[in-house]
């Protein structure tokens, strides 16, 4: 077994810029590339192994097999049915609704599907960028109706900086505002409520859809503003922690040497640097925007060069 690599998929939107065609170096066609998503099982977005035993199988394919779910997602996935993360690029030539995401229960009994925590480290931004997180001071349950009516006076507008790390958890109003590019990390899910879009129009003129009455039913005014630089973090750091995913972030500069883990895959995400991941019978370069999957059962292998990286696993 070897490290698997995975086809991304792109996603055009009316948001969207060219800014993951320019920063990692890929031949993507269109000036409207919202998201790659790297490692997905969603089937609004499945990725396809590129290499090794299982090359032209879809990731939620492989997971499902149960002669190799343990040895390739580890003892942690056993009991899931479907693969847990979904890690992509957003690329926000243009501000992003302003949306909240539901929690599992909310999604499982409206939506059949997965509830959305998230999490983005910013890759890189314009001077003065900003994001939406949560509501000011002063929105409660009685007048959050109002609020939700007159979002922009009562949402907090927050400055960010490349290598900043924000937690986004479900029920959490949140936008990705002009001029960002961010690394996500989130749960199995493409559930989104709109609150408010800008006064945009679709392609064909229509004001897209805003889903309110489901925001309302999931917003939790509850959740705080976390953001942690990582910038000039040298050492390796432990970054995020929940029943769901974890992530590190890695400095490498030289030799990492790493073996599997029998509890679990490891995702690494190249967010900078360039450099190289080696087992016994195999060997690759890797770059910035790179995302491979280490199986549970693998064992030992290389990570060498001068690179960061996230790091996810369950």
């Amino acid at each position: 077994m070897e490290p698997i690599f995975f086809k991304p998929v792109y996603k055009n939107v009316i948001w969207g810029g060219n800014n993951i065609s320019k920063i990692f170096k890929r031949n993507v066609i269109g000036d409207d590339i919202g998201e790659s998503w790297e490692l997905s099982a969603h089937k609004n977005g499945l990725s396809i192994v590129q290499n090794g035993e299982f090359k032209g199988k879809d990731l939620q394919e492989l997971f499902n097999d149960e002669k190799c779910k343990t040895q390739v997602f580890g003892t942690h996935c056993k009991n899931l049915t479907r693969f847990p993360i979904l890690a992509k690029f957003i690329d926000a030539n243009k501000n992003l609704s302003i949306q909240v995401h539901p929690d599992n229960d909310y999604a499982l009994k409206y939506e059949n599907d997965s509830g959305k925590t998230e999490v983005w480290y910013v890759m890189d931004c314009k001077k003065d960028a900003k994001i939406v997180y949560g509501f000011k001071d002063g929105v409660t349950k009685d007048n959050l109706k109002n609020a939700v009516d007159h979002i922009e006076d009562n949402v907090n507008y927050l400055s960010v900086h490349k290598g900043d790390f924000i937690s986004i958890p479900s029920g959490t109003i949140h936008a990705i505002m002009d001029g960002i590019v961010v690394c996500e990390v989130q749960q199995t899910s493409d559930i989104t409520y709109r609150v408010y879009d800008w006064n945009r129009t679709d392609k064909d003129g229509k004001p897209r859809e805003l889903h309110k009455d489901k925001a309302l039913d999931v917003i939790n005014l509850q959740t705080n503003q976390k953001v942690y630089n990582y910038e000039n973090i040298n050492e390796n750091t432990h970054m995020y922690k929940s029943d769901i995913f974890n992530i590190d972030m890695l400095n490498i500069n030289g030799t990492l040497e790493g073996k599997s883990s029998k509890e679990s895959f490891y995702t690494y995400i190249v967010i900078e640097g360039n450099g190289n991941i080696k087992t016994p019978n195999f060997s690759k370069n890797i770059e910035k925007g790179d995302t491979l999957l280490i199986p549970a059962n693998l064992g030992e292998y290389t990570l060498d060069g001068n690179m960061k990286l996230m790091k996810v696993w369950v």
